[in-house]
């Protein structure tokens, strides 16, 4: 029972070690084609072209995390900029540590609004299959989702290194018991390449969520119509 104890003492306070750290994580955007997931064919091979360039720097801190693109030379301008939607890095995501959901600011006509994504940290289904990711030991989870606008149904894989016990991921997906170093979303995955903790002289600051209105993801496109003029059917 003591060694037990003694076990659990130790768990808890390399758990807080981890917490307590700052780290950079820098993924890799690979473009696959899921069936599931109606897209024009044209459009698929040029917006892979970008989305296969493309890596992103994920931060944290023991306060917050924060996931944005790295710049990158594009082969097409405006296919890099339909890549940064179909990758959804095209803005900038935080998550919390004790909170549930995931947030981004969007500028609707003149005013600045803080989304809450309640589907970037949900109840995920574990799995026992492992694999190894960059020398960390990963778990996979899954959640079932349907796409906001086509209503495409698909399946969110994740692999998450309880080594690296932080509930955040890219593009605002988290809430798992590790790190995500691996995420397959409708016809893109992320793949952690490089994770860097304590590094040297600290992470780049990390500036605060903008102040604003809180909305949901369906408040958010309501405004975006209005702001448009697009009438609802």
């Amino acid at each position: 029972m003591k060694i037990e104890k003694y076990f659990v003492i130790i768990l808890i306070l390399t758990s807080n070690i981890f917490y307590a750290q700052e780290a950079e994580i820098i993924y890799k955007s690979i473009y696959f084609d899921d069936p599931s997931v109606k897209m024009d064919k044209n459009f698929q091979i040029k917006v892979s072209r970008e989305i296969n360039d493309m890596q992103y720097l994920l931060r944290y801190t023991k306060k917050q995390s924060f996931f944005d693109g790295l710049p990158h030379v594009p082969h097409d301008k405006f296919m890099a900029k339909m890549a940064t939607g179909v990758t959804q890095s095209n803005v900038d995501w935080y998550q919390y540590p004790n909170e549930k959901q995931s947030y981004h600011n969007k500028k609707i006509d003149d005013s600045i609004y803080r989304v809450k994504y309640e589907d970037r940290m949900p109840k995920w289904n574990l799995h026992n299959k492992k694999k190894e990711i960059d020398g960390y030991v990963c778990y996979k989870a899954t959640i079932d989702h349907t796409h906001h606008y086509t209503e495409d149904q698909f399946t969110i894989e994740a692999w998450y290194t309880p080594e690296i016990p932080v509930p955040y991921g890219p593009v605002g997906y988290g809430g798992l018991p590790g790190l995500i170093l691996e995420l397959k979303r409708s016809h893109v995955v992320y793949i952690a390449q490089e994770v860097t903790l304590n590094p040297k002289g600290g992470i780049k600051n990390i500036s605060d969520l903008k102040p604003g209105r809180l909305i949901d993801a369906d408040e958010k496109r309501k405004l975006q119509q209005k702001a448009r003029k697009v009438t609802e059917d």
